[in-house]
């Protein structure tokens, strides 16, 4: 079952469509939520581009990310420059790196290992760039450790996210691989050996860590966090869930690419 990866500009559109709706309205539902620093707001809805840079073709997920930050935001009343500056670029180059990685490495500890990584190396981009424009652009100024600051928060709330909604959402879609010519790719997470599970746990660890040390190492850059009770539970769940995702995404037994 499957089918050659399409080329077709049509196929690109709609998965760049896709993804820019998806994640815009995943902005949307959760943005009255803001973060302490008077800038950004709370950031669930990562999951849904991640998502499809597991099942799509990559730059095409990539490009609807950016559009997609960019209209969630101007649907939350954020000023559009700050986003084109911010949130665009870190988005565009965080889901391309993602969906590189998870394609070439087709295993679930890759996938954790990416959704820690990149997921935080967007939030850092976002945060930096939120910290050198922000007063230009809105008028809000933001001290240096919220640079710091700003990326635990969004790792808190995203990372998690990413972790538990994209294995149920695969899930979810099953029927439909082969029938849906955007849905490109299926992953085969079927290695649950020891191994496998350990290297999950190791790369889940490595968020506990860099949250940990910014709180004990630089506690002024987390001084306005909600509090270390909330990085507490985000840690608990991608430690608990990380080496064993791969169980609930029912994806063992399934091919691994529809594509070379």
């Amino acid at each position: 079952m499957g089918f050659a990866v399409s080329k077709s500009g049509s196929t690109r559109v709609s998965i760049i469509a896709i993804t820019a709706a998806l994640y815009a309205v995943g902005k949307w539902a959760t943005a009255y939520i803001r973060t302490p620093w008077g800038v950004g707001e709370l950031l669930v809805g990562v999951f849904f581009p991640a998502f499809m840079a597991v099942v799509c073709e990559t730059m095409p997920v990539a490009i609807g990310a950016g559009l997609g930050t960019f209209i969630g935001d101007f649907l939350v009343s954020t000023s559009p420059a700050l986003s084109l500056v911010a949130g665009v670029p870190a988005n565009f180059l965080a889901f391309l790196l993602f969906g590189w990685f998870v394609k070439k490495y087709k295993t679930w500890p890759s996938f954790v290992a990416a959704t820690v990584a990149f997921v935080t190396l967007g939030n850092l981009i976002a945060a930096v760039m939120v910290y050198l424009f922000a007063f230009r652009l809105i008028g809000v100024v933001i001290p240096s450790s919220a640079i710091l600051g700003l990326t635990v928060f969004w790792n808190t709330t995203s990372i998690p996210a990413v972790i538990i909604a994209v294995p149920l959402l695969l899930r979810a879609v099953r029927p439909l691989y082969g029938r849906v010519r955007v849905l490109q790719f299926f992953p085969s997470w079927s290695t649950v050996g020891l191994r496998s599970k350990l290297l999950a746990l190791g790369f889940a660890m490595a968020f506990v860590l860099f949250g940990a040390v910014i709180f004990f190492v630089s506690p002024d850059s987390v001084a306005t966090e909600p509090g270390i009770g909330y990085f507490l539970l985000a840690a608990a769940i991608v430690v608990v869930f990380g080496p064993f995702v791969d169980v609930i995404s029912g994806t063992k037994g399934i091919a691994k690419a529809a594509g070379p």
